[in-house]
């Protein structure tokens, strides 16, 4: 068989396995031992609302996941990507770095006006349909525009940074890319509240009280810098909560949105902050950059045997592995690889995560306050509580709600 057609053989198969995640997605987990678990701590309704959020738009998200293989495979498996690049190096001159930007505004202006329908269903309609957001319809218009544009900004300074790389450095790129990658990831880290947080949204240094005492108090006693605390104004555009630390060494800022506050004690809040400290505690961040770095040096291995291999076949119209019509390829190689990698780094940051709530028991000796916490907070994301295991061991970032309760119930 022709490498072309195993290419594609894998495509397809990636496609059904996605599909039959997401009916096992739909499907859940119904054993009368994770029931009786449950409802330890939730009610029935609590359950069936969890359900009934995720199943609503269940074809639908299909539809949408099988539209972005349509697409990447029409870049791959046709002369499309050659001819659009073609037609660029015509009315640019051949001006190498003209053709990289346009050709990536081609690409991800075809993928943007392919996804507004679903991205209007899915952050829109269900979002008001089950209570979270508060955004107008022009507010929606406006955050999604400014989403698509800071999307797209970042991504032409990758993708130049990325060509000029493959194209000067066509012998030592592989050992270059992750160096950049990492670098990068650590200049975002830092610059992320300062350049992209007031872009969507309004924050505020927290007010003088008894829980910014207690979250300075925390902090001490976990031996955290923290540069300030602020308060982001989510309130504003929906319900969802969240709380998060940002920065380095002495600029370390503390995030929280206003909904954590409003929505939970101090108690519950100062819960929430002792688990992000316990990723700062364990240097989780660090890690994960760290791995991510080390991912990227053997993909770009991998991308760089494969595509001289690939070429030489002549079952593809390729040109160099700098030129932009080679990148849909190239990312379906990636997304191919995805399917494998992905369940490693999510059980890696499962175990992160599980570490980091044992971390805050420790810091705030407070069972109850975590055991609500994470009740709460299900409840108001309605969360799936009874989701299928094999979707858990292969997509969830974070344990089902109910493992970190009886962890919780169960730690000494």
């Amino acid at each position: 068989m022709k490498f072309r057609k195993i290419l594609f053989v894998l495509l397809i198969l990636q496609v059904l396995f996605t599909v039959g995640m997401k009916f096992l997605s739909y499907i859940g987990d119904d054993s009368p031992e994770l029931q009786t678990h449950i409802l330890k701590y939730f009610t029935q309704s609590d359950i069936e609302k969890g359900i009934e959020y995720g199943r609503r738009g269940f074809f639908v998200r299909i539809f949408s996941q099988i539209i972005d293989f349509i697409i990447l495979g029409l870049f791959v498996f046709t002369s499309l990507a050659n001819r659009i690049e073609n037609y660029l190096e015509k009315i640019t001159n051949n001006r190498y770095y003209a053709v990289v930007v346009l050709f990536f505004l081609v690409f991800s202006l075809i993928e943007f006006i392919l996804s507004i329908p679903f991205q209007f269903y899915f952050g829109y309609i269900l979002e008001h349909q089950f209570g979270f957001s508060k955004m107008t319809f022009i507010e929606w218009v406006i955050y999604t525009a400014k989403s698509a544009l800071v999307g797209v900004g970042f991504g032409i300074v990758i993708a130049l940074a990325a060509a000029f790389t493959l194209k000067t450095f066509q012998k030592t790129w592989k050992y270059l890319l992750p160096i950049g990658s990492l670098s990068l990831s650590l200049i975002f880290s830092i610059l992320y509240p300062i350049l992209i947080t007031p872009i969507f949204y309004d924050y505020k240094p927290i007010e003088e009280g008894t829980l910014k005492t207690k979250i300075v108090a925390l902090c001490e006693t976990a031996k955290i810098q923290v540069e300030d605390v602020y308060v982001i104004n989510e309130s504003k555009y929906s319900g969802h909560t969240n709380a998060y630390f940002t920065g380095w060494g002495n600029n370390r800022k503390i995030f929280l949105y206003d909904t954590l506050i409003k929505n939970h004690t101090e108690e519950e809040v100062i819960s929430v902050l002792g688990h992000e400290i316990g990723h700062w505690t364990h240097n989780h961040q660090l890690t994960s950059i760290l791995g991510s770095t080390i991912e990227i040096f053997l993909l770009c291995l991998i991308l760089g045997f494969f595509f001289e291999f690939v070429k030489k076949g002549n079952e593809f119209i390729l040109k160099e592995i700098y030129s932009p019509s080679s990148l849909p390829l190239l990312f379906l190689v990636i997304s191919i690889l995805g399917t494998f990698t992905s369940p490693i780094w999510n059980t890696i940051n499962r175990y992160q995560e599980i570490q980091a709530d044992k971390e805050a028991l420790i810091l705030t000796n407070d069972k109850k306050s975590f055991i609500d916490t994470e009740i709460k907070m299900a409840r108001d994301n309605k969360s799936r509580l009874n989701p299928h295991p094999w979707v858990v061991n292969l997509y969830y970032s974070h344990p089902k709600t109910i493992d970190r309760i009886l962890m919780a119930e169960d730690f000494k």
